[in-house]
């Protein structure tokens, strides 16, 4: 899975193989009209799957929970995302809980990379760090300290 993760974070378009334009961002969104043969009832279900997705970036949410709420089965939300998005329902998941905490971390909220995790429900805080660094470039706690001094630097 992890290869499938990092995969997510360096998003290639599928056309041409080359890497997105911004590599730190979540990964482009394919629009439908890029392939005609998406149905209203595909294009629902897939708005359906984001939206839940965003609204729960913080709850324990497994693909069950968001096959569920969209009313269709693992498999086909699976395939779905595969075919409109190029990645796997998850992989949206843990995009959007990797910009969460990296939102988190620019507004000086975060207080340390354990708690980031535990808050954003990955249960291991060094595969957390490895998915930011991948995705920003970045060590979650060099910026979390580099945060916190700024925001105590404008205090003074």
């Amino acid at each position: 899975m992890a290869d499938d993760t990092a995969y997510s974070f360096r998003h290639k378009d599928p056309r041409t193989d080359a890497p997105s334009a911004d590599e730190n961002t979540i990964p482009a969104q394919r629009a439908f009209t890029d392939t005609p043969s998406f149905s209203r009832d595909s294009r629902q279900q897939l708005a359906l799957a984001e939206e839940f997705v965003r609204n729960n970036i913080c709850n324990p949410v497994s693909i069950t929970d968001i096959a569920n709420a969209v009313g269709i089965n693992i498999r086909a939300l699976q395939r779905l995302f595969r075919k409109c998005r190029g990645v796997t329902p998850i992989q949206v998941l843990l995009n959007g809980r990797i910009a969460a905490a990296h939102e988190i971390i620019l507004s000086g909220q975060a207080t340390s990379v354990r708690e980031l995790a535990a808050k954003l429900h990955f249960s291991n805080p060094g595969r957390f760090s490895k998915l930011y660094r991948k995705a920003y470039s970045a060590v979650p706690s060099e910026q979390i300290r580099a945060y916190q001094s700024d925001k105590a630097n404008q205090r003074s």
